[in-house]
Parts: structure tokens; sequence; C-alpha cells
């Protein structure tokens, strides 16, 4: 059985400089509406087992919440209109907390959905009327199908004896990567698969299949759903392109293990997270070809399996990236930190789900087309 470590190594020294001082934590659960007057993330702090929001036009933290006890806090997904943050507690919970009654400087109301794996990363879907949760890496664990609005697991399924990560598509393409595939049997199938969710659960795998021959670790569809990225945690990127899983372009990454990827709005740029560096490069989102740009060092991170541990805020284009005890914004340009966030020991981060329709290829549900 392979498992997460419960809390992160410690950290190697940081080859980032800190650009603005860093912003004191809030901790409270109600707010005036005037906090939430601009958009704001979600990360999550394995440190203390919390949540936290903080307001993407000023970096100041908002709030932080807490769910059930838990081994580890994971990662996090947030409705597009941000009146609900969810967040991965390993513990076979995710939490729920109904963020619009901060507006109304009410208490947030925190819940729970009981699911039927250990819970570690998520994906919302299209329409963000499905989340779907693996577990972790951990064997004979199925998916966890949750409807969001009815707030309750409504489905499993399990096409492999494990199921490492899992990522909506904008056309409701869910990609899941699996270690071990079907058998137990050496060698390892270590690959990427695709599949359907229906709006009532139903899963369906589309029996294409992608490899780079290393442990996968985590995957991210560039917006349109024309191609996406494979990481691994032997450094491998693995670009390929949609329908059919078909390979583009394999790099080696400058990062000992790729942990998390983010395309920008456009899908022209990409950027990866790896254990010890971020790097950037240029994207065709219509064949999946890389150039690399820049690349920095960064404070130690933990290869969590599908763990978001670098994001783009959508409307400024601002890229966060889990930083150790910091959450960083670095300038997507060359790299550099433009400014720090005082978010604990850092693991999910997220922002309002989007669509991309100015895109094209984009479907407003998860049911397969006729």
């Amino acid at each position: 059985m392979h498992n997460t470590d419960n809390k992160k190594h410690s950290r190697r020294p940081s080859g980032l400089r800190a650009a603005a001082p860093a912003v004191a934590v809030l901790c409270c659960t109600a707010l005036s509406g005037a906090v939430l007057a601009s958009s704001f993330g979600m990360v999550t702090d394995n440190a203390s087992d919390e949540t936290r929001l903080f307001d993407t036009q000023t970096g100041e933290l908002v709030a932080s919440l807490r769910g059930s006890a838990s081994t580890m806090t994971g990662d996090c997904a947030l409705s597009e209109d941000e009146s609900t943050g969810f967040s991965s507690q390993a513990n076979q919970k995710i939490a729920v907390f109904r963020l619009s009654r901060l507006a109304a400087g009410e208490e947030v109301g925190v819940s729970s959905i009981d699911i039927s794996n250990a819970g570690l990363d998520l994906t919302l879907s299209p329409n963000g009327r499905l989340l779907v949760s693996a577990g972790a890496g951990n064997t004979n664990e199925p998916l966890s199908i949750i409807d969001t609005q009815a707030g309750r697991e409504i489905a499993t399924a399990d096409p492999f004896l494990d199921h490492t990560s899992v990522e909506f598509c904008d056309d409701g393409t869910l990609l899941l990567t699996t270690t071990f595939g079907k058998t137990f049997a050496m060698p390892h199938d270590n690959a990427l698969y695709d599949a359907w969710v229906g709006a009532g659960g139903e899963f369906t795998l589309k029996g294409d299949r992608l490899s780079s021959d290393a442990q996968p670790n985590n995957v991210s569809c560039a917006p349109g759903s024309e191609s996406g990225v494979l990481l691994d945690r032997d450094g491998g990127l693995t670009s390929f392109t949609l329908p059919g899983l078909h390979k583009a372009e394999q790099v080696k990454l400058q990062g000992a293990g790729a942990i998390a990827a983010v395309f920008s709005k456009g899908g022209d740029r990409l950027y990866v997270r790896t254990t010890e560096t971020v790097e950037a490069f240029d994207f065709n989102p219509l064949i999946g070809t890389m150039r690399a740009d820049w690349v920095r060092k960064a404070p130690y991170s933990s290869e969590y399996f599908g763990i978001e541990q670098i994001a783009i805020e959508p409307d400024s284009g601002r890229l966060y990236v889990d930083g150790g005890h910091d959450l960083l914004v670095l300038d997507t340009r060359t790299g550099e930190p433009t400014a720090q966030i005082s978010a604990g020991d850092s693991t999910g981060i997220c922002f309002a789900h989007r669509q991309h329709a100015s895109l094209g290829k984009v479907a407003l549900n998860t049911t397969p087309a006729e």
C-alpha cells in the first residue's frame, strides 16, 4: 500500500528571496461583507490542519477554518461563485465550508461528507455539480463521486487497485492516474487513463492509456481540453493531446520529482512545481509542444499525490506556489517573488472554479456525448 506522508519533510534552504513582509494571520469565522468585496483564494495548512482564505488583491488572510480532526489537510476546491469551499481531510471525510455566510457577517457553516477513500486529491466537474476524490494512492480504495448540491457521496468507482490523482478537463473528460493498474504483477502499470462521469455518478473508462515509464504523481489538463501534462516522481513531464491521450513531448525537469502543474488562462504558458523548483514553459495547447523558459529554486516540498501545490488566480493571472511556511506569489515572466503570505505549511491552493468558455471546446455538463 502506498500512503502519503502525514507531514512534510523538513524544509531545505530556499533559493527564493522574500519580496514583501509576511502577512499576519487573522483567525476568525465571521467577517464583514466589505472584506469579501474582491475575490479570494483558499490554501490548506498541513501544520495546523486549517484551511485559510486570503484576499487576492491585498494578500490579507481573512479567515482560518477547521474541519474535522484529520491525519492531514490536503487539497482544496472552490465553487465558481465562491460560496462553497471543500478541503480533503485524509480521514474518509471532505470538509465543506459555506462561505456565502461571510458576506452577511455570519459564522461560516462547516460540515463534512463521508467518503469511501482516505481522501486527498480533489477535482470539480466543469459545472461544479460533481466533486471527485482520489484516495492518496492507497490500494483497494475506490474513487469517491460526490454531488456537491446534495452534499453526499452518490457513487464510487474502482477501475484500478489504486488511484493517485484525478483531474477534470473543461469538456468533462476525467483524467486519472494509477501506480498498479488492475494487478500487482510487475512491472507496475504507472499510467494515465481517461474516463467519463455521468450526472448521476455513472463512471466509464474511455479506454485510452499513456505512461511515462515512471510512477505518476499528478496530471493537469490545459484550457480547451485539447492537451495536458502528466507529472511523475522521477522528474518527468510528459505532454499529450486529447482526445486519445497521444504522447506529444517528454522532458526531464530540474527538480527530482514533479508535483503539480498549472496552465495560464489561455493555455499558452505552463508552470510546474517540483520538489525543489518552480519551472516555466511556453506551451502550445493545441498540439502539446513545450519550450523551457525560466527555472527558480524553491523550498523543498513533498510529492503528495494529486495535490495542487501551484495555482493561478483566474482574474489577475497571479501565480501562487507552496513555499514551505509561506505561500509565494511569483512573477510569471521571470519567476521572481513579488509577495508572500504566511499561510503556514501550505499544501493545496485553489481559486474559484471558472470555465474557459472563450476557448470554444467546453461542455456544460459531465455527461458523455451520444
